[in-house]
């Protein structure tokens, strides 16, 4: 079954190659990665256990003695609140026993409360307050020794936390699914390639600031997952009020005046720029397969519908596409219902732009597997992703990387216990290659997307700076951004980046930080009021002034050991081999089925 789903350089069926293949593989990756980790720190595991058990017992102990001494501070307090309550009666039986002369009562109750005085503020002084200097004595001992134990706990797991850095996630994604290769960093040649052998659009978004990316590719296919951060100019409505008060008079049935008092509440709105920020996670993939095909589409939330369900939203919709079809052939779109009407419903992208494209890219066994992706309920997500194509762009939204943080801070994984420590690591690292599979699981559905590989390119020799700006967005916004933001800045910022220099393995980039101002106002609003007047509402609002501020950072790029040869590292070294004619077996063996291919186009370039 494996062997169906899975053969190292193309992945069948990505919904069942998951459940079957990947989960399990991937969780004994991590497993064994952690592993390797507590033997590489030297840490001894069953001592940390020990340590920890010991720290249950003590905090057992110190809750046990916190409630004594929480019961005998209120018993405390309540006798002496007993106590206030006597010497309260006692000056008042004592004044109306003066006032009001002799009364059998008075003696009494002084004599009662007087002799309750005494034996609550001796059962005060005896016995709670040595028991609470005891209870209190003994709380402070365990407290101490809490804090010796924790402070061993912390220096026995020291070793394992300090192992802890960034990139140890991919490192293991890779380790597992190597199809889809991801990079240490997003250089600069990376997206060269995708601009200009792909198309992607490099304007730099003033309203867009990356959070995270991560690059990589599929067969030679670039890619690069984001996280942004969105800005937006909307409008807020503010509205105001005040309460007005008027008199009336009026004459009842017998004549006679009568003063009615009115009251209204006025109420006024105004409508102001303001500005609004949402974090937006989204996978870029290009590819040279349906060069010219344009399309988007929307999930259609099929995981949350039964069988019947789904039958009857298809049937209701396909008319609506038919009508569609049949409205285009007298307006010239060539728009045409494929024969799978629930694939055509469910992933939708009848906004296409060419019928031929579309069917070339979505075959059946495309359509099969989308579907499968779509309409799962139990391995997966659903159906929770949108999906953009602009020609060899292909740009996919998975909703549930809303929810997962790709970026997370070593510091995340330490820990004084050793069991929460594995814990966390494995069940991040599962969560994380589960959330990367599935956003990419719409681009593996589709078959040509892993078979179609790209065409050489010829890389510049010099670029303006080791790595791509959205690495050095990502680096600003790792850092705080109160060394970047306007003094007057008092909403988020947008980091932007560009390269001032580069060189001896650093980029010195100019970080500019958009943001606003915020100066309460206040308007005036006429309203006619019940009383026959016009009266002024105040509406207090807040005016949005943009601020901006330009701070110089270096950004220091390791240059660490190279990884292992690209596909289109290897064509490209091929090409350049055969310009030389100096192609070798063991080149052959690199590229493995693909040199044929190679071999043909190689007279256009010798």
């Amino acid at each position: 079954m494996a062997d169906t789903l899975y053969d190292k350089e193309y992945v069948y069926e990505p919904l069942l190659a998951y459940d079957k293949i990947f989960k399990e593989e991937h969780h004994k990756n991590t497993t064994a990665f952690f592993d390797d980790l507590v033997k590489k720190s030297k840490i001894n595991k069953e001592e940390n256990k020990l340590t920890n058990k010991e720290l249950v017992a003590l905090d057992k102990k110190r809750n046990a003695v916190q409630k004594k001494i929480n019961n005998q501070s209120a018993l405390k307090g309540f006798l002496i609140f007993l106590l206030i309550v006597f010497v309260v009666i006692t000056g008042i039986s004592i004044y109306m026993w003066v006032d009001s002369g002799y009364h059998y009562i008075q003696p009494i109750l002084i004599g009662v409360s007087v002799i309750l005085f005494v034996l609550f503020l001796l059962l005060i002084i005896k016995k709670i307050k040595p028991k609470l200097a005891i209870l209190k004595g003994e709380k402070t001992v365990l407290d101490k020794k809490y804090k010796e134990t924790l402070e061993l706990a912390w220096t026995q797991m020291a070793p394992l936390n300090d192992l802890f850095t960034y990139g140890q996630n991919t490192a293991i994604f890779r380790k597992t699914l190597p199809l889809i290769d991801l990079d240490k960093m997003f250089d600069s040649k990376r997206l060269d390639y995708m601009v200009a052998k792909f198309g992607l659009n490099s304007t730099p978004d003033l309203d867009r600031s990356a959070l995270y990316v991560q690059s990589g590719d599929i067969n030679g296919n670039p890619f690069y997952i984001a996280r942004d951060l969105v800005h937006q100019l909307g409008t807020k409505t503010y509205t105001g009020s005040i309460v007005i008060h008027w008199t009336t008079v009026s004459t009842d049935s017998k004549g006679r005046a009568r003063t009615v008092h009115h009251s209204q509440t006025l109420t006024a709105q105004v409508t102001k720029p303001c500005p609004y920020y949402h974090e937006s996670p989204y996978i870029v993939y290009a590819n040279e397969a349906a060069p010219d095909l344009i399309f988007s589409r929307e999930d259609s939330n099929a995981e949350h519908m039964e069988e019947k369900e789904i039958d009857k939203f298809v049937k209701k919709q396909s008319k609506k596409l038919r009508k569609k079809q049949e409205k285009g052939l007298k307006t010239g779109s060539n728009y045409t219902v494929m024969g799978n009407t629930e694939f055509e419903v469910l992933f939708g992208g009848s906004n296409r732009n060419n019928e031929v494209q579309f069917r070339l890219l979505f075959t059946a066994l495309a359509q099969k597997q989308l579907l499968q992706l779509m309409k799962d309920k139990k391995i997966g997500f659903g159906d929770n992703f949108d999906f953009r194509k602009h020609k060899m762009i292909n740009v996919v939204f998975p909703e549930h990387l809303q929810s997962f943080d790709l970026n997370v801070s070593p510091s995340y994984f330490k820990d004084y216990n050793i069991d929460v420590i594995e814990k966390k690591f494995i069940d991040y690292n599962n969560g994380y290659f589960k959330a990367i599979y599935f956003g990419f699981a719409p681009i593996l559905s589709i078959p040509l997307y892993q078979h179609q590989k790209p065409h050489e390119y010829i890389y510049k020799d010099k670029y303006n700076s080791y790595v791509s700006f959205y690495e050095h967005e990502q680096v600003a916004n790792m850092m705080n951004e109160t060394q970047f933001k306007h003094p007057l800045s008092k909403t988020r910022n947008i980091l932007k980046t560009s390269t001032v220099k580069s060189g001896n393995h650093c980029d010195t980039v100019k970080v500019t930080a958009y943001g606003y101002d915020a100066i309460p106002r206040t308007d005036y609003i006429s309203k006619m009021g019940g009383d026959g007047r016009m009266h002024m509402v105040p509406v207090n609002w807040v005016e949005y002034i943009s601020v901006s501020q330009d701070t110089n950072v270096d950004i220091n790029v390791l240059v660490e050991d190279k990884k292992p040869e690209s596909y289109n590292e290897k064509i490209r070294a091929i090409f350049e081999k055969f310009q030389d004619r100096q192609v070798t077996t063991d080149d052959m063996v690199k590229v493995g089925p693909f040199i044929a291919y190679i071999a043909s186009k190689t007279k256009d370039v010798i």
